[in-house]
């Protein structure tokens, strides 16, 4: 029911007082058009898709994660990007694929690049193929304003599927993305608080919090990538996406009913970033 003393007061607003609510209103729609990031232009973006599937030495094969790399290139190319997929890569193949893409003029006229890591990892850092450890940060690094200068003001997105931790009990169908307990590679670790490059324009998805294992399940991927590419379909800004993709995720239980799971998402975005939907709906999500 409309308060009857809102109306009276619409009714004794001056023309001024119109005026100046119109300059107000015309201002606050340019604000929010200067406040997200240019996602128009003829060609969306790089989507880089590493996944580390069989690896050498003790680290288990990570089962159920090509079912992550289909549904990431699926949503990926119907939201505009071109998406390329790179399995099995040694720690030395992942650093120098991020200094190829660093030099890449292809990232000239594009909107923003995104890359996507699915590994077994540790604090701060995923695993190659080789076993050997390679920090987020120097992946991130990279992509710098500095380092790549055709990806300035542009927004950097990195999702990472990876364990941040390892002690924890592997159940049968429901597996940790973390190698058995082996505490004499503690010093390997790095840092959490390395994680991010201090530039603007990134963000980085992280499946799970520093410490904690992230889980997958052997047939339909992990928990975390198929919520996330779920949430990509909304058509929303990032961070209410990721805020949509951590209400999922830690809803989700085990079989066994004692394990959660809880992402964790860090930016230095300055703007909102919306990727815009296409007409035509996404295409099968058969596997």
């Amino acid at each position: 029911t409309a308060n009857p003393n809102t109306s009276l007061d619409c009714v004794q607003v001056t023309n001024s007082a119109v005026k100046s609510f119109l300059c107000c209103k015309l201002f606050f729609l340019s604000f929010l058009q200067v406040s997200s990031y240019k996602m128009d232009g003829p060609q969306r973006g790089i989507c880089l898709v590493i996944n580390n599937v069989k690896f050498d030495g003790d680290l288990p094969e990570r089962k159920g994660s090509y079912k992550d790399a289909w549904e990431l290139d699926r949503v990926f190319t119907w939201l505009g990007l071109e998406v390329r997929t790179y399995t099995d890569q040694t720690s030395d193949q992942i650093k120098e694929l991020m200094q190829t893409w660093q030099r890449s003029e292809d990232h000239k006229g594009r909107d923003c690049f995104v890359c996507c890591i699915l590994s077994h990892g540790e604090s701060g850092a995923v695993y190659g193929k080789d076993g050997k450890l390679v920090s987020i940060r120097t992946i991130m690094a990279h992509f710098t304003a500095k380092q790549c200068p055709q990806l300035t003001e542009k927004p950097k997105l990195f999702f990472v599927q990876a364990c941040q931790g390892k002690d924890i009990q592997r159940p049968v169908y429901v597996e940790a993305d973390a190698r058995v307990p082996d505490f004499s590679s503690i010093q390997q670790s790095i840092s959490p608080s390395e994680s991010i490059p201090e530039e603007a324009d990134f963000l980085l998805g992280m499946a799970t919090i520093d410490g904690y294992v992230s889980f997958r399940h052997v047939q339909e991927g992990t928990w975390y990538i198929q919520a996330l590419c779920s949430k990509l379909q909304l058509g929303e800004d990032i961070l209410s996406i990721l805020t949509e993709v951590n209400e999922d995720v830690s809803r989700r239980v085990d079989r066994y009913g004692t394990r959660k799971q809880m992402p964790q998402p860090a930016y230095t975005l300055r703007r909102k970033l919306i990727f815009p939907i296409p007409r035509g709906p996404p295409p099968s999500r058969q596997y």
